[in-house]
């Protein structure tokens, strides 16, 4: 019996794929791991639908994304509803603008049910208007119907055509200032022909103060372009430092690029990074890393960082000079005025010291012009070059017409603290005491002034150190005690 019975039995069957429809709503839920990511990718849906403009308002009880875009027909809302639909992929840019358009998956949309308990879609196309209405509850009550509602509009009450999205039914609560930043790094917000308002507050790309380095690189699959920035403030980039990798003009990625903490001024780094063939993960949150595009275009990348970094090496470096010339001049300021006090000791170093009325006068006469100097051969040159390096800082100890140059260099930790020769006092960044003294502005002036009333003390020849002493303990009280700090 067993052997006629499995003769009787068929030898092909199907067996149907069913899904549980509570799984949509975990997948809306758990898709994005940020609620605040329904924000950005309901504005860049109306910028695929070639909206002009998005009105986002943010209430109490409920978010509304209003755009005045194409809209859809009642097989636009069948399309819009069809969970992984191809058609954005398929038609890959927007019929008005051809925009190249953000969407791919056809699953964004159900991010909303991360914070929102009931999503309506209201929408005009030319003749056709309605309202579609998801709601969580009623979705999961009714175990075997896939519909949804579908409620007629009249479409002259519509100015325009375009779709308003509506959330109630709240979940959590929203800061705009977050919502702000989400919007400027997750949707195209430089695009022409496209404005976004935050409860009625346009929002618009910060500018970004400092030395912008313009990026253009070509692999095998694909361009990689942008710009990335030294920023002189770091307080002012949004979400901190990281160049922003920007994928159909939507930031996926934060990237540094391994770079992190290699040198303080990488918190002065920000930018944009275009690289549309990079292949996104469906959150939109990452990329996928093993892909040849990415990998392609990682190496590059690090390529570009390497003379990035050549570059904010320099720029630290200036940065850092302009930091000591001003601690340098507050300092020779107090040893200058030390020195008006003590005449004597001013005319021993040749310093005149003059009325204030006659400094003024002689500062107004034009001055007479020197004979030309004999040009310097290519030796010369070069042995000046080396006496004065990139980052050393150079600044005159003047009183008249006269006056003492103070040059501050490297000359490595094992060189003197301070030495002169001619008219020339130099003095050592490397020194151990120096750069201990450096990290406080006021003790750095106090330092910078104990060595320059040192040397100048040391000009003159003394008949012993007690007298050497005895003079910069004048001078430097003279710079120190009487005028504060400015």
């Amino acid at each position: 019996m067993i052997e006629n019975a499995l003769e009787d039995r068929p030898k092909h069957k199907t067996i149907p794929i069913t899904f549980d429809k509570s799984h949509l709503v975990t997948i809306g839920e758990k898709l994005y791991s940020e609620s605040i990511e329904l924000i950005r990718e309901l504005v860049n849906n109306a910028y695929d639908a070639d909206a002009t403009v998005v009105n986002v308002i943010i209430e109490e009880d409920k978010i509304v994304v209003d755009d005045n875009g194409s809209g859809m027909d009642e097989e636009g809302l069948q399309q819009y509803f069809n969970i992984g639909s191809t058609e954005k992929k398929e038609h890959s840019r927007s019929s008005v603008y051809r925009r190249h358009r953000i969407g791919e998956f056809g699953i964004g949309k159900f991010a909303s049910l991360s914070a929102a308990g009931r999503f309506e879609v209201s929408t005009r196309k030319n003749d056709f208007a309605a309202t579609v209405i998801f709601d969580k509850g009623d979705w999961n009550q009714n175990k075997t119907s896939w519909e949804l509602p579908l409620c007629y509009d009249n479409p002259h009450i519509w100015k325009t055509n375009g779709t308003r999205i509506t959330l109630t039914k709240l979940t959590r609560k929203f800061n705009l200032e977050d919502i702000e930043r989400r919007i400027l790094e997750g949707v195209p917000i430089k695009a022409e022909n496209f404005s976004v308002y935050l409860n009625h507050k346009k929002i618009t790309a910060r500018y970004l103060a400092g030395q912008r380095i313009p990026i253009f690189e070509g692999t095998d699959l694909g361009i990689i372009s942008g710009e990335i920035i030294i920023v002189s403030n770091p307080a002012a980039i949004l979400g901190g430092s990281g160049i922003e990798i920007k994928v159909k003009g939507v930031t996926i990625k934060k990237e540094l690029f391994g770079l992190e903490g290699s040198s303080p001024l990488i918190n002065n780094l920000s930018g944009e990074i275009y690289a549309d063939f990079l292949p996104i993960t469906s959150d939109r949150t990452g990329f996928i890393v093993d892909s040849p595009e990415y990998q392609d275009f990682r190496k590059t990348m690090l390529t570009v960082m390497q003379r990035i970094m050549h570059d904010v090496r320099y720029y630290e470096g200036q940065k850092e000079k302009k930091r000591v010339r001003r601690i340098v001049n507050a300092a020779i300021e107090k040893v200058v005025e030390a020195l008006r006090k003590n005449p004597e000791l001013a005319s021993l170093v040749g310093l005149p010291v003059e009325p204030e009325e006659k400094c003024k006068e002689a500062r107004l006469t034009p001055p007479i012009p020197h004979p030309k100097r004999p040009r310097r051969t290519p030796a010369q040159k070069r042995m000046v070059s080396k006496l004065i390096g990139p980052s050393s800082v150079i600044s005159k100890l003047r009183m008249g017409n006269k006056g003492i140059s103070c040059q501050v260099d490297h000359f490595g930790e094992d060189a003197p603290e301070s030495y002169t020769e001619g008219s020339i006092i130099y003095i050592n960044l490397d020194h151990p005491l120096y750069k201990r003294e450096s990290k406080n502005r006021e003790r750095h002036i106090v330092h910078l002034s104990r060595l320059l009333t040192q040397e100048v003390a040391l000009m003159q020849k003394v008949s012993n150190p007690r007298q050497a002493f005895e003079r910069q303990s004048r001078l430097l009280t003279d710079a120190l005690v009487d005028k504060p700090f400015s």
